[in-house]
């Protein structure tokens, strides 16, 4: 999974719209492209697939340990002991790179969902599945990209 996908499955912007009762005023925003702009990304890609690097390889040996013992309560168990350590640190590292440019573009995201008085921001437009005729939906992504610089 590339550092975009992993952002955009961290970057959970609230609950997801399926119905909307009456007219909203719906932001979108396209998450990939506002963390390609933040100002430090290269930097930011650089460590996370430092992490990455460090941890598939271990993680891919117990999960190949793991997958040749034939008991499944004792393959549960040798995976909670040795791989389920691996994958939290590995989340915790990431976290810590990625954890600053993620509450910067969020803030962002909030002030631009105020400033302009949207009810929500989605980062998939997919995710409105009804919403009222009179609703409005407005593509936000260039507004965080020109905040963020």
């Amino acid at each position: 999974m590339n550092l975009k996908k992993k952002i955009t499955t961290l970057a959970v912007l609230g609950v997801m719209v399926t119905a909307v009762a009456s007219a909203a005023n719906i932001g979108v925003v396209n998450m990939n492209q506002v963390v390609s702009s933040y100002p430090g990304y290269g930097a930011i890609d650089m460590k996370m697939q430092a992490v990455t690097n460090e941890y598939r390889p271990k993680i891919e040996k117990e999960m190949e340990a793991v997958n040749k013992i034939q008991d499944k309560t004792k393959a549960k168990a040798q995976y909670d002991a040795k791989v389920v350590p691996l994958i939290k640190k590995a989340n915790e590292e990431a976290e810590k790179i990625a954890g600053p440019m993620l509450d910067s573009i969020h803030s962002k995201i909030e002030a631009i969902r105020v400033a302009k008085g949207l009810d929500v921001v989605v980062d998939d437009l997919g995710a409105i599945q009804a919403a009222d005729t009179n609703s409005k939906v407005e593509n936000v992504t260039p507004d965080v990209v020109a905040s963020l610089k």
